[in-house]
Parts: structure tokens; sequence; C-alpha cells
């Protein structure tokens, strides 16, 4: 497979747009994610909510694209991360694995539109088999919405679940504090 020409006829477009920087010297605030699964009927979607003193800080999101015949075919997959106004997304970094364990699937990374993301990494994770997705410095590039698609081509194994660790760190510029956020969960894929 010519994986550029696959790239430039068929990966979605990553949705971003551009915001100003903010410095914080304050606190930082470790945040636990909570978890919701929906399927609509439409899109297979899980939810990482993280919260602080009870009010929501940000919303992390992957979705299934589109739905192949089979887990052997490939797939679309979709990450976002939701931030309130009142804080500033100051980096991010997905390591992917699908599936969790033998022989990794291919994970392309659809080309962001709008703003360059000057910072972007992207590539597989020495002796892991992870795709990584991250970017430093993303004040630059985001606001309060970031769309980050892909997709996933099995190879030898069928993908029934993507292993998913993920890391993020927001500030809040008229507040006290440096959120962070570690987690590891993972998405079941279906199929229709």
């Amino acid at each position: 497979m010519n994986r550029r020409q696959f790239l430039a006829t068929t990966a979605i477009p990553v949705g971003i747009t551009t915001a100003g920087c903010a410095a914080n010297t304050g606190r930082t605030v470790e945040l636990e994610a909570e978890t919701e699964r929906q399927d609509d009927g439409q899109q297979n979607e899980t939810y990482l909510v993280y919260r602080h003193d009870s009010e929501e800080v940000r919303v992390v999101g992957f979705n299934q694209g589109s739905f192949p015949q089979s887990l052997d075919d490939r797939f679309g997959f979709g990450m976002f991360i939701e931030y309130d106004e009142s804080t500033t997304l100051e980096s991010f970094r997905f390591d992917l694995r699908a599936p969790p364990t033998g022989e990794p699937a291919d994970i392309y990374l659809a080309s962001p539109t709008g703003a360059v993301w000057p910072n972007l990494t992207y590539g597989r994770v020495d002796g892991e088999g992870s795709a990584r997705i991250a970017l430093s410095d993303a004040p630059d590039v985001t606001d309060e919405t970031v769309f980050i698609n892909t997709f996933v081509d099995p190879n030898t194994a069928p993908v029934e679940q993507i292993a998913i660790d993920l890391e993020l760190e927001l500030t809040a510029p008229d507040g006290p504090a440096t959120y962070r956020a570690e987690t590891t969960t993972t998405f079941e894929p279906e199929t229709r």
C-alpha cells in the first residue's frame, strides 16, 4: 500500500483553531477520570470526564469514525479534548496500541488542517509498538476543542481493543492551578 497516497486521499482532517498562551505559577492539581460510555446507534463513543472540586475541567473523548464488516478491516478512530475557555491546554500525549498485545496495527494520523502544529510528535514508541501523537506548546494552535483523527489498519490480528495511555496539562490563567492528568484506558471497536 502506498501510505502517502492513502493518507492524502482518505484521511479525515483534524479541526483546530488558534489561541493565545498563558503562564501559571500556582499549584499542580492531579485529576482522575470518570469514564462514561455511550453508543447512540451512530457512533461508538467513550468519554473521560475530569473534575476538580465538583467542576468539570475537561473532557477527553474517543469515537469510532467508521464501522468495518470485520475487526480485521481498517476503520476510523477519533479523539478529542474539550476544555473550558477559562483554561488553556498546554500539552497532550496519546500513546495508542491496537491490539494491546501481539503485532500492533498500523495507526495513521490524518493531516491537521488550520494552523500549523510545529511541535507535533507522531510515530512509534521504541520497543512498545504504540503509536504516539503528542503536542507540546499547544496554546499556540488550540482553542477549547482539539480533534485528532486516525485510521487503524490491522496487520495480523483483529483489533478488538485499543489501549490508550494519555497525558494532558492545562493551566487556569485566572486561577491558582495547573491541571495534570495521566490516564490509561481502553476502547472497544465495533462492527456493523
